[in-house]
């Protein structure tokens, strides 16, 4: 057996560990009793103890090391460089993290899901308070045992990827509320000028028949994956060969749509990592920042246009049984850029949902900062709200206990949204620059050249390079916020 061969042995026993904890996490989330809460939560905190306990074992350094002493070339075999690249970085990283704190975490998240589930629908946030406190705190004793130079941030943006500092994400954030502030009142001026558009109503069955047309145009691999219904859209990336995604159907049906082609744009990242990587810590997605980055392309520079309304009104057709009358892809266009802005960060429009991601992070930071106590964060969050979203909260079910986020990301983790449609912007630039364009391959019905272009440029290297190695390479520039300030203003300056 080849050293390669030893590493990809290791890698891939970890791998099937991760496989089982996400399998876990998606039956907790779609289909679990609730008398099986403890159980699950135990059972996911002893996967990933076994997790980490393997990614930080001397046994895979020193497998790491005899494949690095063969100097393999990313020329002539990437795949060993990248596998050895990536398990390196993984190694070294774990080694900075403490075991008991990140399996503590899960278990605490598992156990709160069920409570903010339970609190969101009876709109309590004195339910889920005391939960949050305790994810506050293992949070700060993360960070703490990380290290950090100036906030808690630095270290807890660290817990996926390397990833920009808390400074770098500030700044970046600034510039995007900045834009979008004032191209948010013009818009609701014209937006309150029009009467509401109607819409369908799909029932279940409805939805996964249109999920899976949709889908599958867009190049999902049924065969590779699965759809299932929770209280919170979400892909569960087990491996390439299982990438299954859920949506909510009691939502209206602009919302599902967007939630649908988001989620897909997470599934067919996961499904476009090259074959010969699969089985290893590489074969995944850069989480969550260029995850976020493929969802969000999806569902705004590709789901916000007039083309793709007009390819989704046609696929859903078939499933309607009586159309609401004036119902049409204009309708169906004007929910996604022209709908009303929505205190529900899922249901809301393409230039507040930034504000959506801005306002948890003044709330995250005053957190961790110990500024805000938790059973204080309904406050901050309805003052908040009312200010960016221009209506007052009528209860926390809309407002501070809309999102599970807590119950499954380290704080700071919500960023990656809005760094995601800055990616998105990047690399649409840079698509357009190679001659592929999103308009005419929606226009044609085929949008195999756009994703060509992700899967060679984005999906196939995995977990290879980082956030910002992976930008350069696919966008010939570091990141920045100016191509998606400028797709915003050219998309919503002349309301």
């Amino acid at each position: 057996m080849t050293e390669i061969d030893e590493l990809r042995a290791y890698l891939a026993e970890t791998e099937d560990y991760r496989r089982v904890f996400d399998h876990l996490r998606f039956d907790q989330q779609s289909y679990l009793p609730d008398q099986a809460t403890a159980d699950r939560a135990r059972q996911i905190g002893l996967m990933e103890r076994r997790i980490r306990e393997r990614t930080g074992d001397p046994r895979l350094g020193e497998l790491v090391a005899a494949v690095e002493a063969t100097a393999p070339d990313p020329e002539r075999d990437f795949a060993t460089w990248a596998i050895a690249r990536v398990a390196r970085r993984d190694h070294e990283t774990e080694l900075r993290r403490p075991v008991q704190a990140l399996t503590e975490f899960q278990v605490v998240a598992s156990e709160a899901f069920v409570v903010w589930r339970d609190a969101r629908r009876d709109a309590d946030w004195a339910a889920f308070a005391p939960w949050l406190r305790k994810l506050v705190d293992i949070n700060l004793r993360l960070a703490d045992a990380i290290g950090y130079d100036e906030h808690p941030m630095d270290a807890l943006l660290s817990l996926y990827e390397p990833a920009l500092s808390w400074r770098e994400t500030q700044a970046l954030l600034d510039a995007v509320v900045e834009t979008v502030i004032p191209l948010n009142e013009r818009r609701q001026e014209a937006v309150h000028a029009r009467p509401p558009d109607p819409m369908p109503v799909l029932d279940r069955p409805a939805v996964f028949a249109f999920a899976h047309d949709l889908a599958e145009r867009v190049g999902y691999d049924w065969s590779r994956g699965g759809l299932a219904i929770s209280p919170h859209p979400f892909t569960s990336p087990s491996g390439p060969r299982d990438v299954r995604f859920t949506l909510r159907d009691d939502v209206p049906f602009p919302d599902l749509l967007k939630a649908a082609i988001h989620e897909l744009g997470h599934a067919l990242y996961e499904q476009g990592i090259s074959a010969e990587l699969w089985g290893t810590a590489a074969a995944r997605g850069v989480m969550p920042y260029v995850h976020e980055s493929q969802a969000k392309f999806w569902e705004n520079i590709v789901g916000r246009t007039p083309e793709f309304a007009a390819w989704a009104y046609d696929l859903l057709l078939p499933h309607l049984t009586d159309p609401p009358p004036g119902f049409g892809p204009e309708t169906l266009h004007r929910a996604a850029v022209h709908g009303p802005t929505s205190l529900i960060r899922t249901g809301t429009d393409e230039l507040s949902f930034n504000l959506h991601i801005a306002l948890r992070w003044e709330i995250e930071c005053a957190l961790l900062a110990g500024r805000l106590d938790v059973f204080d964060v309904p406050e901050l969050w309805n003052e908040r709200a009312e200010r960016y979203f221009g209506q007052p909260v009528p209860s926390d079910r809309e407002g501070c206990l809309q999102d599970p986020h807590w119950c499954h990301r380290y704080m700071g983790l919500f960023t990656s949204y809005v760094i995601g449609n800055l990616v998105s912007a990047q690399l649409w630039g840079a698509m357009r620059d190679a001659g592929v364009e999103v308009a005419a391959a929606l226009a044609a019905r085929d949008v195999t050249p756009v994703l060509g272009w992700l899967r060679r440029h984005v999906h196939a290297p995995g977990r290879t390079y980082t956030l910002a190695e992976l930008v350069v390479r696919a966008t010939g520039g570091p990141l920045s916020a100016e191509p998606y300030r400028a797709h915003l203003t050219q998309r919503y300056g002349g309301e």
